[in-house]
């Protein structure tokens, strides 16, 4: 379907753009940048990811993210489902002590002294040294590498480090009620051939979440992948208040 390949052209581009954005997703400079006082780009986009999440929930994911650009490339060669529980959890695992780290920076620093978009980016740019080649390439291998092993966008699932952003705005948003990028579900449609599982990007079992009326899993990226796959009209993209939100976050 259209909305797709505008979909997979958009992460494409998202991607090719990487060597230019990757710093702006930096772990690194976020913590850096706090211990000098100073918010670094990569905390204005973290920033603008939670906030946009209330409404998008993980539409970035979906349609923007240059590292999910990837894995959906590396799916055409290696697009086995990944299997979700506990894995689930290490992203957490690394995002806590990440986040306490910067909260420690700013403590540190005695508080905020300034932002700045650009801190330690080459004129805007982020691969402009063999240096900042290594990193990107590094960080270009820590995405790939588990898809190729563990299943379509394992990292995603299981390592990266701005998906809590986006899973606790979208559920901010859904606490506060207001209309939210959703999945909507119509399970009397549905005659369980299970084409919307086969075309999840995420190895979400959508067949079982349609139950509630709303895909509302906290892995779900708002990619319409189930959506255009099925035949019978019982998914759609739309922006609602979610009649029922109980599954979003389970894992």
């Amino acid at each position: 379907m259209r909305r797709q390949q505008v979909r997979a052209g958009l992460l494409l581009a998202s991607f090719a753009l990487f060597p230019v954005t990757i710093f702006y997703f930096s772990p690194y400079l976020s913590v850096w940048g706090a211990f000098q006082g100073v918010v670094a780009g990569s905390v204005v986009v973290f920033a603008i990811q939670l906030i946009s999440a209330v409404f998008l929930r993980r539409a970035f994911c979906g349609w923007l993210c240059p590292a999910g650009g990837l894995q959906e490339m590396e799916a055409h060669a290696a697009g086995k489902p990944c299997k979700l529980g506990r894995r689930l959890l290490v992203k957490w695992a690394i995002w806590v002590p990440w986040v306490a780290s910067i909260a420690a920076g700013f403590a540190v620093a005695g508080g905020v002294s300034g932002v700045d978009p650009l801190f330690h980016i080459d004129h805007g740019m982020s691969v402009t040294s063999v240096g900042a080649l290594a990193i990107y390439l590094g960080i270009v291998a820590l995405f790939a590498i588990p898809s190729l092993f563990l299943g379509r966008r394992a990292a995603c699932h299981c390592i990266c480090w701005m998906a809590p952003f986006m899973i606790i705005g979208a559920k901010l948003g859904a606490a506060l009620r207001v209309p939210q990028l959703h999945v909507e579900a119509n399970p009397a449609k549905c005659v369980s051939c299970g084409a919307c599982e086969r075309a999840c990007p995420m190895s979400l079992p959508v067949s079982d979440l349609m139950a509630s009326g709303s895909v509302g899993h906290g892995e779900c990226i708002q990619c319409a992948a189930c959506c255009d796959a099925c035949r019978k009209g019982a998914l759609e993209l739309r922006i609602s208040r979610p009649g029922s939100d109980e599954t979003a976050g389970r894992a």
